[in-house]
């Protein structure tokens, strides 16, 4: 039997579970890596702490040195895929050449939105969702005689940004269109207690508002223009809005695209051998059962995972993505899992709520099922609940002890024990 040829284009946490779930069910086929970062896989999440220099280089890393070599993978990191062509088996580098697949997975990720904003052209505009866009950043402002930045964006990376700049030394302002910042993780109250954390240790946070315009003198930026009027001085603006998924390299290939890269619960495409994971796919949402895009590491490394096994031969079921934010401000922590903003917005939904001694948590309920946990000072046992959401178990005969301090295990009824016990990895 012939060698089966697996590419991979990207080369985060969906590219890296993937190798691995094609290696564990296939030995002898061939395995392309191609990415336009010239790192191997790093850590995303911690860009913001190797900015403020609390990692390292070697830190970075989340896979070994040799782990391409181990796993028989040739990478072409610092190459970039400009077209598929299914018809014929391959794909297009930026450089020309052609790479042959029998089966391909497409894990781009996502790119920064970067909306039009008059005066954004020119120096002292950045983004924030890459290592190299860290280092940029750092060394920049470590060149300002009296560093002043804008963030644009108060969802997690543009809070971590922040974050990372103040340690730096930056005097730095979020400016925010929503009125509180982590709109899309957390519910009101956690938000704005969140948001109140920030600005005590020296983060200034606006809004409801966002930046309309960009002053420049001589080409450099001296301040901004928020849509409210008011104006801020800063010598460094950073856009961190969100990501749309990068979806521009299947221009023309007949794979077909909504928001993201729809796939279905093998993580294959409309095109047969072509699969897509991580923040370029559109997959089922697990609580919703609707097709969504996840960008959030777990979610990216299950989709792997089932996409490499796939890949290989394998017959495995995406059982949807569910929404996971763990995050840490300055020492504080906050976990959200779930549905824990819409039962804001919407009826139909429990909340069971405990909020003492500087902890809050908690617990949504629908139909008498977990369906979302959010603690914050608080981050025990949430492995736990993670299961039970999962389960989709019926949690009203213990639905009083599911927020308190001692609550484990134990209190899950035996079948479940059993069921969690035996379940294979």
């Amino acid at each position: 039997m012939e060698q089966r040829k697996y590419v991979i284009i990207g080369n985060s946490y969906a590219g890296v579970f993937a190798i691995e779930a094609i290696r564990r069910n296939d030995k002898e086929g061939t395995i392309t890596v191609i990415s336009k970062e010239p790192h191997r896989a790093y850590a995303r999440a911690a860009i913001h702490e190797y900015m403020d220099g609390i990692i390292g280089d070697s830190q970075m890393y989340y896979r070994d040195k040799d782990f391409y070599e181990r796993h028989a993978v040739t990478t072409m990191l610092g190459s970039t895929v400009t077209r598929i062509e299914p018809k014929k088996n391959k794909v297009v580098l930026d450089n020309k050449q052609t790479i042959d697949f029998d089966r391909l997975m497409i894990s781009s990720g996502g790119v920064p939105i970067t909306p039009p904003i008059e005066g954004s052209e020119g120096p002292g505009m950045f983004t924030f969702t890459t290592w190299d866009d860290a280092k940029v950043l750092r060394d920049w402002v470590k060149k300002q005689k009296d560093p002043r930045a804008v963030v644009i964006g108060g969802g997690l990376i543009g809070l971590q940004c922040a974050e990372g700049l103040k340690h730096l030394g930056v005097d730095v302002t979020v400016v925010e269109l929503a009125d509180y910042v982590l709109v899309k993780a957390l519910d009101q109250i956690t938000a704005q207690r969140v948001q109140k954390w920030l600005e005590e240790n020296g983060l200034k946070i606006v809004t409801g508002s966002t930046v309309e315009s960009v002053h420049r003198v001589k080409g450099a930026v001296t301040g901004v223009k928020l849509k409210n009027g008011e104006k801020l001085k800063c010598n460094t603006v950073v856009l961190s809005i969100g990501v749309r998924p990068n979806t521009g390299l299947t221009e023309g290939s007949g794979i077909r695209i909504n928001r993201g890269i729809m796939v279905d619960n093998a993580m294959q495409t409309n095109v047969e051998g072509i699969f897509a994971a991580g923040d370029v796919a559109e997959a089922e949402d697990f609580l919703r059962k609707r097709a969504d895009v996840l960008p959030i590491i777990p979610v990216a490394t299950m989709q792997g995972k089932i996409a490499g096994y796939n890949m290989a031969g394998g017959k495995k079921s995406y059982p949807g993505g569910l929404p996971q934010n763990a995050f840490q401000f300055f020492g504080k922590n906050t976990v959200s899992i779930g549905n824990v903003i819409y039962a804001d917005k919407l009826g139909g939904y429990e909340e069971i709520i405990r909020d003492e001694g500087g902890t809050y948590k908690k617990a949504v309920l629908q139909d008498g099922r977990l369906v979302g946990i959010l603690s914050m000072n608080y981050i025990t046992r949430i492995g736990i609940y993670n299961s039970i959401i999962r389960a989709r178990m019926d949690v009203s005969g213990i639905k009083n002890r599911l927020l308190s301090d001692d609550f484990g295990f134990l209190d899950l009824p035996k079948e479940f024990r059993d069921e969690m016990l035996t379940k294979p990895g």
